[in-house]
């Protein structure tokens, strides 16, 4: 019989959690590496091609296992109805674009693309959350994007002209939205650790990657990261428990700090809000952009693609080809709209686009139930998913296995939808109170 805390499962789940974040490090501001090297290294980093290869090195055994475990964490029926829905709807789409929509491109990519994304799903948001422990998950995520967080700070210092590209700062990585994920989940997940640890270094360690990952996230110049970054600390200072005095004391002085900021400085936070928003104002090194307007642009453009194939949709490669070559060297971002519901329609059709519309309804109704759990880390988890509701809605979907966000958006969905499940089910057997029964549970999964 094995067990989920079984060392070869814990290693192989950890490698795949190290892999995202690895995948998309760039390695040119430290050391000599040349920036390609078919079917190696890709812009100073892991090649795709390497990164889908280990990923399914990792995963087969992990599935494998994960089959031999006969006491696994439950996720939520709902969820996994979604992922089946999700499954079914990419698999018909996918064979009804390669008959009728692309038949020029290549069958193997087509199918290969669909086939890794049902993959990455399958591992990363279903089997990882179904046998690693929520708190385990919180804490080594926030060790690996913080030491990255950090190094890119070196580099910025050691390397300043490898450290930006395009006038942003991408860090240690080949693009801007990596730097922008790592640093926003460094920040959100550091405020669960700092909670959970006990030992003054850990939480010396948590306030070193609070600040350097919020001064990461203003170095990208990103807006809506840095919105989510401050929603995130609020919903976190209001909604976690505090038992110590000198806990209630830290929330009730940053409460009072916050409350008279606003009432002496509402208006004009709010003004320079709307000014970096609409183009009249910048956030730190970025270019003044007219974020409402840019954004209405990606809907407009993505809509016009859309209505060419409304009901099959143009694929999961569509924005990696460029003439009748598909590559992943040829990715076009024009052909990748920058909103979840046209991104849906273009991939799918009509039929992903209505299935990503009910995901975010059951994505948000998933994190305000999670945060009634007294597990802190389970309540980090929907703290973060819910500062990301405006960030998944003017992204794109999450279909890749080479994304370092969608594979991580996938691991919180099915931490989220375990959490929900777990709880509400064993209180309704049990008929114990919640507090009660919450915390001899998350004691046990520990």
């Amino acid at each position: 019989m094995i067990h989920a805390k079984d060392a070869r499962i814990l290693f192989l789940i950890k490698s795949l959690v190290a892999l995202t974040f690895l995948c998309k490090v760039s390695l040119g501001g430290l050391l000599p590496i040349p920036r390609e090297i078919p079917f190696l290294i890709f812009q100073q980093g892991m090649h795709p091609y390497v990164n889908v290869l280990l990923t399914l090195l990792l995963g087969i055994p992990l599935l494998l296992l994960w089959l031999r475990v006969p006491v696994r964490q439950h996720l939520s029926g709902f969820y996994k109805l979604f992922v089946f829905f999700l499954m079914i709807i990419l698999a018909v789409q996918t064979l009804l674009q390669i008959h009728y929509v692309n038949p020029d491109e290549s069958v193997l990519f087509q199918l290969g693309a669909m086939l890794l994304s049902l993959f990455m799903v399958g591992i990363y948001g279903l089997i990882i959350p179904s046998l690693w422990n929520v708190q385990d998950f919180l804490r080594f995520v926030q060790r690996w994007a913080g030491a990255l967080v950090l190094l890119s700070l070196i580099v910025l210092i050691l390397s300043p002209g490898s450290a930006f590209k395009g006038g942003r700062f991408i860090g240690v990585f080949k693009h801007i939205p990596h730097m922008v994920t790592c640093a926003t989940t460094a920040f959100i997940f550091s405020m669960g650790t700092f909670l959970l640890d006990r030992k003054l270094k850990h939480k010396i360690w948590d306030v070193l990657i609070l600040i350097a990952s919020f001064t990461a996230i203003v170095l990208t110049g990103t807006r809506s990261s840095a919105a989510a970054a401050m929603f995130a600390f609020l919903l976190t200072m209001i909604l976690h428990e505090t038992r110590t005095s000198q806990g209630r004391m830290f929330k009730v002085i940053v409460v009072s700090l916050l409350t008279t900021f606003t009432l002496f400085f509402g208006m004009q936070t709010y003004q320079l809000a709307h000014e970096i928003a609409t183009g009249h104002a910048s956030l730190g090194g970025r270019q003044a952009q007219d974020g409402v307007a840019s954004r209405w642009e990606e809907v407009e453009r993505g809509s016009e693609i859309f209505q060419r194939e409304p009901w099959l949709g143009q694929g999961l490669v569509s924005k990696f080809a460029s003439g009748n070559e598909v590559d992943v060297g040829n990715y076009n971002s024009f052909k990748d709209p920058h909103n979840i519901f046209v991104s849906a329609g273009v991939v799918g059709g009509w039929p992903l686009l209505v299935l990503a519309a009910i995901a975010l309804g059951l994505m948000t109704i998933g994190a305000l139930k999670a945060i009634r759990s007294f597990s802190i880390a389970k309540r980090q988890i929907s703290i973060y998913l819910l500062a990301h509701v405006p960030i998944l809605v003017i992204y794109h979907v999450h279909l890749s296995i080479g994304g370092m966000a969608d594979r991580l958006y996938w691991m919180i969905f099915g931490f989220v939808a375990a959490a929900v499940f777990e709880e509400v089910r064993y209180k309704s057997l049990l008929g114990r109170p919640f507090k009660s029964l919450e915390q001899p549970l998350d004691s046990q999964n520990a």
